[in-house]
C-alpha cells in the first residue's frame, strides 16, 4: 500500500511539473502567435483587394467580433471583405475573400487550414484560388464550367466553395 502511495504522489509531481511548464510557455508565447496572426491577416486583407479597388478597410464589428470590411477607394465604398470558414475533410478550412459591391470577386486567400498534405493542403494553392477571381459570388460552385475541385479532395473543395458563398451573401445581404 506504501508504494502504491508514493507511485500516486510521484506521478502526481510529474504531472503537475509538466502542467506548470506547459502553462508557462503558453501565456509566454500567446501574445507572439496573436501577433503573427494579426499580421497574417492585414496583409490577406490587402491581397484579396486590389489597390484600384480600395486602399482603406473599416471593420464591422457586431458583439465584439469583426463580421467584414467595408473598403474604401478615396472615401467611397467599394467593396467589402470578409472571413469564410468551413469544416473540411479534417479540419477547419479560413478563407479570407475580397469582393466588389456588385458581388465580383476580387481575391482569395486562404488564411488557415489543416487538411490533408498533398491533397485536400492543395485548396491554398494559387491555381486553385484563382479560379474564383471575376466571379459573382452568388454564382460559386463546384461544376466544369466554374470551380474545378481538386482530384483527390472534393470535401476540402467544396468546403471552400459553400463557405464563400454563404458568407458572401450574407455580407451582400447585410448593406
Amino acid at each position: 500500500m506504501n508504494n502504491i502511495l508514493r507511485f500516486v504522489m510521484v506521478l502526481f509531481l510529474v504531472n503537475l511539473a509538466a502542467a506548470s511548464i506547459l502553462a508557462g510557455v503558453y501565456n509566454i508565447t500567446k501574445p507572439k502567435i496573436e501577433y503573427q496572426e494579426k499580421i497574417l491577416k492585414e496583409n490577406a486583407l490587402k491581397e484579396v483587394m486590389p489597390k484600384k479597388i480600395g486602399d482603406s478597410f473599416e471593420p464591422v464589428e457586431k458583439d465584439g467580433n469583426i463580421k467584414y470590411w467595408k473598403v474604401f477607394k478615396s472615401g467611397k465604398l467599394n467593396g467589402y471583405i470578409f472571413i469564410a470558414k468551413k469544416y473540411g475533410y479534417s479540419s477547419d478550412i479560413e478563407t479570407m475573400v475580397g469582393i466588389k459591391k456588385d458581388g465580383t470577386i476580387t481575391g482569395i486567400k486562404v488564411i488557415n487550414q489543416n487538411e490533408t498534405p498533398g491533397l485536400g493542403a492543395k485548396i491554398a494553392e494559387t491555381s486553385f484560388m484563382e479560379q474564383f477571381n471575376g466571379m459573382d459570388v452568388r454564382d460559386v460552385e463546384l461544376s466544369e464550367d466554374k470551380v474545378h475541385a481538386i482530384t483527390g479532395a472534393t470535401i476540402s473543395s467544396k468546403a471552400v466553395v459553400d463557405s464563400i458563398k454563404r458568407e458572401g451573401l450574407k455580407v451582400l445581404n447585410a448593406k
